[in-house]
């Protein structure tokens, strides 16, 4: 998938509507947990609070989202999302320099768009593939432009030509394209795996505490599922994965019994197992 599908591919799922359909009494079925009053009155109370807040969209560019496979190396179970020795507008902090080496594209895409935001400028992907990595200042009279390749041994990526700002900010922005959801998934990791049950209108005052950017309801709620499934995966997968789980606890507790079957889905997408 090129860069223009995927952006595009964001925007459209974070442009989908939030929401679950309830059942008045219980069927002791699959997701339940769902058709619980108190589980329903929340979601509609989130419900409620996007439409308040229901706001313009900001253009997305994200690119293909993996699993982190650690935190500062501190092990899984104790993530690491921010260091209190270190200042995130220091000098350099967040600036990309000519000749940097990266241990992946993902940790050259971050880099970029830190220093995206913390300069208050943003920018466009003009390729992403597996050897190259080059983006430009969405600005066409301006000269940035960071450009980054993988390495001879194929062990690192670097950073071959970084170039400097030319144009000026027009006014004081609200929104940022780049501040997308997966970017937002990975920042605040740490802290919606420490407290699952942190809000969407939390995490939007948090960015705006951060990078004094606002950000929608639906782009913080997407945030929000994306860290889970970093966490705990996909709810595709998931399902993927019951017949098999299942089956071995059928063949560690004898005389156990299951069944399933698929119920077709009135939204026209897959089937629902049960």
């Amino acid at each position: 998938m090129n860069e223009e599908e995927a952006e595009a591919e964001e925007v459209e799922e974070d442009d989908k509507p939030v929401g679950h359909g309830t059942q008045a009494e219980p069927e002791g079925v699959a997701d339940e947990g769902e058709r619980i009053p108190r589980i329903v009155e929340r979601m509609e109370e989130e419900d409620r609070g996007a439409l308040e807040m229901d706001e313009v969209e900001d253009y997305s560019d994200d690119e293909g989202y993996t699993v982190l496979a650690k935190w500062k190396e501190r092990g899984f179970g104790n993530p690491v999302i921010q260091d209190g020795k270190h200042e995130d507008w220091e000098y350099r902090a967040n600036e990309v320099a000519q000749g940097a080496k990266y241990k992946s594209i993902d940790e050259v895409k971050e880099a970029v768009k830190r220093w995206s935001v913390s300069l208050r400028k943003e920018f466009r992907v003009v390729k992403s593939g597996s050897k190259e990595y080059d983006v430009k200042c969405v600005k066409d009279d301006c000269t940035w432009r960071v450009h980054a390749y993988k390495g001879i041994w194929k062990t690192h990526w670097e950073c071959s030509i970084v170039t400097e700002h030319t144009c000026y900010a027009a006014g004081v922005e609200q929104t940022h394209r780049n501040i997308t959801s997966s970017f937002i998934a990975r920042h605040m990791y740490g802290l919606i795996i420490d407290k699952m049950d942190y809000e969407p209108k939390l995490i939007i005052r948090h960015i705006e505490q951060t990078f004094h950017y606002t950000i929608s309801y639906v782009k913080a709620w997407r945030a929000k599922q994306k860290v889970f499934e970093m966490r705990f995966g996909t709810f595709e997968a998931s399902y993927d994965n019951l017949p098999n789980m299942l089956s071995k606890i059928v063949a560690r507790n004898h005389g156990s019994a299951y069944d399933t079957y698929h119920l077709p889905s009135f939204r026209a997408g897959p089937s629902i197992l049960q």
